[in-house]
Order: structure tokens, then sequence, then C-alpha cells
């Protein structure tokens, strides 16, 4: 019983030892080859910019976007050329200090933004903020429904997915002051997804998505685009076989805030068409911390694929931070077992001596 009691712990304290080995090689050789433990998410997304942007190719995007009078872009493109150690030329930085001195940018700006409050167009950064301030006032819905339905009258091309938004933010404007501004997300949200609406950045799959979370009907998942799903939105609720549900508005419009705030409503506007789902939203906020204003910037030179990039980095670390605890009681366990069978063998040795 002894000697079989001695050959288990022998053989225990071995596999600690191997499995001590193993493990260190592991970690070692995943922190050589950047697997599992960390993705470098800077250096992926240099490499992909690096990639995206060959030559003078943000020079030209520079360029462009002032032509375009898209200043917030331009900057953008500039920053990264900066980072990637491609300075512009003197000619175009001279262009886009002037598109951002003070006074020129004042009188555009105000320009822009009482256009877009008053017709609800978005042409423009400015014009996109001035519509959404006026979509977060009943005055964008009103607006908005009066139009739609005027030209649905005349049989002229209207948008439905408009009408139903508007709808949808009259009723939020209501449950906002009913419950003391608790519904204010909601409207928040619809007057993000009117303006990307209008900006042509609202992509169908994720109107479809919300389509059947708002009207809780199954319409949405036969249509193919973003006004169809505007449509069975509308028809599910003047038939009454849609009961809207708010809270799917609020969400968005908690993720859209959040976004928000680290690159600034018009240009998460703007991000919008990069959004097929939920989790996509979800993922512009972390996003837009990260890269700031350069977020536009980035996903028009990566595309999606610095989302899905960013989101596989931060979940992974989750992820790790989570089984932390976990990996070091397995490293703990193995050391120990490793000295303990090194502490064995040399009392053994010692008891020989003696």
């Amino acid at each position: 019983m002894g000697a079989r009691l001695v050959r288990a712990v022998d053989w225990a304290a071995r596999l600690s030892r191997a499995g001590l080995a193993l493990s260190v090689a592991a970690v070692a050789l995943g922190a050589a080859r950047d697997w599992g433990y960390t993705v470098p998410l800077d250096v992926a997304i240099a490499r992909a910019l690096d990639a995206a942007a060959p030559g003078d190719a943000l020079e030209r995007r520079v360029a462009a976007a002032l032509d375009a009078e898209d200043v917030a872009l331009a900057r953008g493109y500039a920053d990264l050329a900066g980072e990637l150690g491609r300075p512009l030329i003197d000619g175009t930085r001279a262009r886009l200090a002037a598109a951002e001195a003070p006074q020129a940018a004042a009188w555009r700006n105000a320009r822009d933004a009482a256009f877009g409050f008053v017709t609800g167009e978005a042409n423009g950064t400015a014009a996109l903020a001035g519509a959404l301030a006026s979509d977060l006032t009943v005055i964008g819905d009103v607006r908005d429904l009066a139009r739609e339905g005027a030209r649905m009258a005349r049989g002229e091309e209207h948008s439905e997915l408009i009408m139903a938004l508007s709808a949808a933010g009259l009723a939020a404007t209501a449950a906002t002051f009913a419950t003391g501004g608790g519904a204010a997300p909601a409207k928040f949200g619809v007057s993000a997804l009117k303006a990307a609406r209008r900006v042509g950045t609202l992509t169908a799959e994720f109107t479809a998505d919300l389509a059947r979370r708002l009207f809780r009907t199954a319409d949405a998942r036969r249509v193919g685009g973003a006004e169809a799903a505007g449509g069975a939105a509308v028809r599910a609720t003047r038939t009454g076989g849609g009961a809207l549900d708010l809270r799917a508005l609020a969400a968005t419009g908690a993720d859209f805030k959040a976004a928000s705030a680290a690159a600034g409503a018009a240009e998460t506007v703007r991000l919008m068409r990069f959004v097929r789902s939920g989790d996509d939203l979800a993922d512009l906020a972390p996003f837009a911390r990260r890269f700031g204003a350069r977020s536009r910037a980035v996903a028009e030179l990566v595309g999606r694929a610095s989302l899905r990039a960013f989101r596989a980095t931060t979940r992974l670390t989750e992820l790790l931070l989570e089984w932390l605890g976990w990996a070091i009681a397995w490293f703990a366990a193995l050391a120990a077992g490793a000295v303990a069978d090194l502490g064995r063998r040399g009392a053994r040795l010692v008891a020989a001596r003696v």
C-alpha cells in the first residue's frame, strides 16, 4: 500500500512538472505570436489602414472631402495621415486650415444648421445637427408626418419609413412628458434613426431588425429594404397587428447617445451605414471612444472589419479578465506540485546520505 502511494505521489509530481512546462511554453508562444492572450488592436488597425491607404490615397481623400464640404471627414483623414507618417502637401493643408477657420466655419455651420432645422434635410454635418435638433422636439415629427402624408395623398413618392418613425416620435414625446423624462432615450433614438434615413446611412438589415422589435410584427422579416421594413411597420400599426414597444427605441437611443458622446451626433449618424444589427450599434460606442473624431475616417478606409476587430478584441479582453483568477490558480497549483516534488526528492537525498 505504501509503495503504491509513493508511486502515485511520484507520478502526480511528474505530471505537475510537465503541466507547468507546457503552460509556460504556451504562454511564451502566445506572447511571441500574439495568440489568444492579447490581440494588438492598434497594430491590427494600423496595418489595415496602411494597406487600405497606399501612397497618396489619404491626400486624395482629404481633397475629395473638402470638395464635398465635409470638413469633419477631411480632418479625420488628415489626422490619420499624420499618424501613419504621410504628411499632406502644403496646398491641401492650407485648404483644410481655411475650411476650419473660425469665421468660415461659423457662417457655414449657422447657415446649414438653420436649413436642416427648418427642412429636416441633412446635406452636411451642421445641417444634420439642425435636423437632429428639430427631431428632438415635436416640430420635426409633425413636419415630417404632414409632408409625407401630403405626398401620399397626392399619389407622389413618399417615405413610409419616415412616417413610421415620426409616429413613433410623437408617441415617444407623449411618453416623455407622461413619465417625467423617462422616455427621453426613445425620443433620441427616433431622432437618430430619422437623421440616418435622410442621410442614407440606415441599412435595410438594421431597419428590418428594429421594425420587428419596435412593432412586434413578423412582416419585416419578409421585406428586402429599409423602406419596405418601414412600410410593414406602418401597416402593422394601422391594422392593430403590431403594438408599439418603446423599449427598442430606448435601447437604440442609449447606444447612439453613448457613441455620440465620443464622436459627435452627426458623425455617429454617418457611421450608421456600417451597422447591420443591434450588436453593431452597441459596438459603436467603444469604437468611437477609441478613435474619436477619426472614427468615420477609420471606418471608411477599413470598413466593417474595423468594427468586427474591435468587438472581437474587447470581448476577448473581457473573457480573459473573467478567467484570470482561474488561470492564476491553475499556475499556482502546478507550481506548488513541482515545488513539492523537488522538496520530496531533496528530502530523499538528504535521508539517503544520513
